[in-house]
């Protein structure tokens, strides 16, 4: 009896076609660029060190803005920033805002986008998580009256642009991050210029109700987080998670660029500026405004959450939350090299970070507790004291969940009920569907 030759195990190499072996030896590494296959379920080292990394980076970018909402940014005897206001203001929020981006391709195939069916089952999983986040975590939590501005409802609304977006490879999101880091600017610019309307800085059901052109074009425009900007954020951290952020080269590289790009976004702000002569211009449009004002702009930003839309040469500031390309570019560096730093540590030293990787993962939920504990304590006396309050409190309260429950409590919520609809209403049809799980980070 002569038996068959048995069909071969399923491989992903590149693109040979079925049933077509690869010749013996290594094969050349596929481009970042391109993505990959998609990652093994079963966890291996590497697969395990990128999680830890993200949780890790999740951790500091909390850590960051519970430190810009509580901490004071600036000395009161000098007037000078603090070091938590320079190293944290607008670059926490934007490595929050960039590693939501990575979790919607944990979400959807990792470094293979998901295709048809299940593609669609992602897609209604994401929409469910930004309606819940919009309305229960955005504007209902708003009616509170909460000292700082929320990033949730912009954070729902940007989840909700990126779905269409996880379709695209890598070099494919370069240049939807690029578009969104140049021309976003431009339009909320034009925006602001051409409409007049009142930013509304908490939208709340009422205000949704009774004003709605002026909560979306606030959401969209001059709000504090302004999806048409933001989006850059969310459009790198698609792109950096397509790229197989498990790669060692990939990690030091990420760090790298991340170091390039803020440094090269400061000097060339600072150079038109004071070289080019762009403070002369903007104060020859605001004869108003004094040097005193240009600084506090530069270091502190603005405090509508954009630039006055006088003069083009306001795209040239890099202050945090003035939402310009370089402001943009400059924030976009800081996140990256601290999400390259926090998967090379991880690496090594993961077992010491425990307390943080809990906290990171679930940044939702500690994220809400923080502002519910602004609006009812008085965190302007004694800042330092309820600042290690929350910090420490926020590490022990989710290591302890994390030991004895998992995920936490609104994360589980939201993801349930979003896998919960996706499957009723794009229900699994093969096994291979059914089995196929991913680590998911709201």
């Amino acid at each position: 009896m002569t038996l068959g030759n048995p069909s071969p195990p399923t491989t992903f190499e590149g693109d040979l076609p079925p049933g077509i072996r690869p010749l013996p030896g290594p094969r050349p590494e596929r481009s970042v660029w391109l993505g990959g296959p998609p990652a093994d379920p079963a966890a291996s080292p590497s697969e395990k060190s990128r999680v830890i990394g993200i949780d890790a980076a999740r951790g500091l970018a909390l850590i960051g803005m519970i430190a810009t909402h509580v901490l004071p940014s600036s000395h009161s005897m000098t007037g000078e920033p603090t070091l938590q206001w320079s190293l944290f203001a607008g670059n926490a929020a934007a490595l929050f805002a960039l590693l939501a981006g990575i979790s919607l391709t944990m979400m959807t195939g990792r470094t293979t986008p998901h295709t048809g069916r299940r593609w669609v089952r992602s897609a209604v999983s994401i929409l469910i998580r930004a309606l819940l986040l919009f309305s229960v975590f955005g504007l209902a939590l708003n009616i509170l009256p909460i000292p700082v501005y929320n990033i949730l409802p912009y954070y729902a609304l940007l989840f909700l642009l990126a779905i269409p977006l996880t379709l695209l490879r890598p070099l494919q999101l370069l240049v939807v991050t690029i578009l969104f880091g140049v021309g976003g600017p431009v339009a909320i610019f034009l925006i602001n210029r051409g409409l007049d309307y009142t930013v509304t800085s908490r939208p709340t059901f009422m205000d949704l109700t009774y004003d709605p052109s002026g909560v979306l074009l606030s959401l969209f425009s001059g709000g504090a987080f302004p999806v048409l900007t933001w989006m850059t954020f969310i459009c790198l951290g698609l792109m950096l998670g397509r790229m197989g952020l498990e790669r060692l080269s990939v990690q030091i590289q990420l760090a790298a660029s991340g170091v390039v790009l803020m440094v090269a976004s400061g000097a060339l702000s600072g150079f038109l500026l004071n070289t080019g002569g762009g403070w002369q211009r903007i104060m020859e449009a605001i004869p108003a405004m004094t040097t005193q004002d240009a600084f506090n702009i530069s270091v502190y930003g603005s405090q509508a959450g954009n630039v006055d839309p006088t003069t083009w040469w306001w795209l040239a500031v890099s202050g945090p939350h003035t939402n310009t390309p370089l402001s943009i570019g400059y924030s976009a560096g800081v996140a990256m090299f601290v999400l390259g730093g926090s998967l090379l540590v991880s690496r090594v030293w993961a077992e010491f970070l425990t307390p943080l990787l809990a906290a990171g993962s679930m940044t939702l939920t500690m994220y809400t507790a923080h502002l519910v504990f602004i609006t009812f304590i008085d965190s302007g006396t004694l800042p330092l004291l309820w600042f290690a309050i929350q910090i420490g409190g926020a590490l022990i309260l989710a290591t302890v969940w994390k030991m004895s429950v998992g995920r936490g409590p609104f994360e589980g919520f939201v993801a349930r009920v979003s896998k919960w609809t996706a499957g009723l209403l794009v229900p699994v049809q093969d096994a291979s569907a059914a089995t196929g799980r991913h680590h998911l980070q709201p």
